[in-house]
Protein backbone atom coordinates (compact mmCIF):
# COMPACT_ATOMS: atom_id res chain seq x y z
CA UNK A 1 0.00 0.00 0.00
CA UNK A 2 1.34 3.28 -1.40
CA UNK A 3 0.48 6.59 1.27
CA UNK A 4 1.02 10.04 0.28
CA UNK A 5 4.30 11.60 2.49
CA UNK A 6 4.20 15.07 3.11
CA UNK A 7 6.92 15.71 1.64
CA UNK A 8 5.44 14.91 -1.96
CA UNK A 9 7.29 11.62 -2.29
CA UNK A 10 5.33 8.43 -1.99
CA UNK A 11 5.96 5.58 0.46
CA UNK A 12 5.84 2.49 0.08
CA UNK A 13 4.23 0.92 3.30
CA UNK A 14 4.34 -3.02 2.34
CA UNK A 15 6.56 -4.77 4.35
CA UNK A 16 7.32 -3.03 7.05
CA UNK A 17 5.77 -5.62 9.79
CA UNK A 18 7.68 -6.13 12.90
CA UNK A 19 8.38 -9.98 11.21
CA UNK A 20 10.34 -8.54 9.02
CA UNK A 21 14.54 -7.70 9.26
CA UNK A 22 14.94 -3.64 9.35
CA UNK A 23 15.68 -2.34 6.53
CA UNK A 24 17.52 1.12 5.43
CA UNK A 25 14.37 3.57 4.50
CA UNK A 26 15.90 5.29 1.68
CA UNK A 27 12.64 7.83 2.09
CA UNK A 28 14.58 8.35 5.75
CA UNK A 29 17.38 8.93 3.82
CA UNK A 30 16.61 11.22 1.60
CA UNK A 31 15.04 13.39 4.21
CA UNK A 32 17.87 13.46 6.44
CA UNK A 33 19.94 14.46 3.10
CA UNK A 34 17.97 17.20 2.56
CA UNK A 35 17.61 18.09 6.02
CA UNK A 36 21.66 18.45 6.53
CA UNK A 37 22.32 20.00 3.05
CA UNK A 38 19.92 22.94 4.29
CA UNK A 39 21.27 23.12 7.43
CA UNK A 40 24.56 23.98 5.85
CA UNK A 41 23.36 26.05 3.44
CA UNK A 42 21.29 27.99 6.65
CA UNK A 43 24.43 28.25 8.76
CA UNK A 44 26.78 29.60 5.88
CA UNK A 45 24.11 32.04 4.66
CA UNK A 46 23.97 33.19 8.32
CA UNK A 47 27.32 33.94 9.08
CA UNK A 48 27.99 35.50 5.51
CA UNK A 49 25.57 38.17 7.23
CA UNK A 50 28.03 39.14 9.58
CA UNK A 51 30.42 39.74 7.03
CA UNK A 52 28.87 41.66 4.28
CA UNK A 53 28.62 45.13 2.78
CA UNK A 54 26.11 47.11 4.00
CA UNK A 55 24.62 47.40 0.15
CA UNK A 56 25.15 43.64 -0.07
CA UNK A 57 23.00 43.33 3.10
CA UNK A 58 18.92 43.46 1.86
CA UNK A 59 19.98 40.57 -0.60
CA UNK A 60 21.86 38.09 2.03
CA UNK A 61 19.37 38.60 4.35
CA UNK A 62 16.52 37.85 2.21
CA UNK A 63 18.69 34.50 1.06
CA UNK A 64 18.77 33.78 5.02
CA UNK A 65 15.42 34.13 5.38
CA UNK A 66 14.50 31.60 2.49
CA UNK A 67 17.54 29.47 4.03
CA UNK A 68 15.70 29.17 7.23
CA UNK A 69 12.30 28.49 5.30
CA UNK A 70 14.17 25.45 3.73
CA UNK A 71 15.36 23.77 6.61
CA UNK A 72 11.83 24.34 9.08
CA UNK A 73 10.23 22.50 5.82
CA UNK A 74 13.62 19.71 5.56
CA UNK A 75 12.86 19.69 9.10
CA UNK A 76 9.52 19.02 8.97
CA UNK A 77 9.21 16.65 6.48
CA UNK A 78 11.58 14.35 8.19
CA UNK A 79 10.06 14.62 11.71
CA UNK A 80 6.63 14.07 9.90
CA UNK A 81 8.23 10.98 8.07
CA UNK A 82 9.57 9.31 11.54
CA UNK A 83 5.89 9.81 12.81
CA UNK A 84 4.43 8.08 10.12
CA UNK A 85 6.61 5.27 8.97
CA UNK A 86 7.63 4.79 12.62
CA UNK A 87 11.62 4.55 11.24
CA UNK A 88 15.18 5.47 12.68
CA UNK A 89 16.79 5.30 9.11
Amino acid sequence: MKQFHPAGLYIDMAGTSATMQPQVCRVHQVLHGRLRADTRVYVDVTRRLESCKQEEFEQTYQAAASARLAFLKAREALKAHIAVHKCER
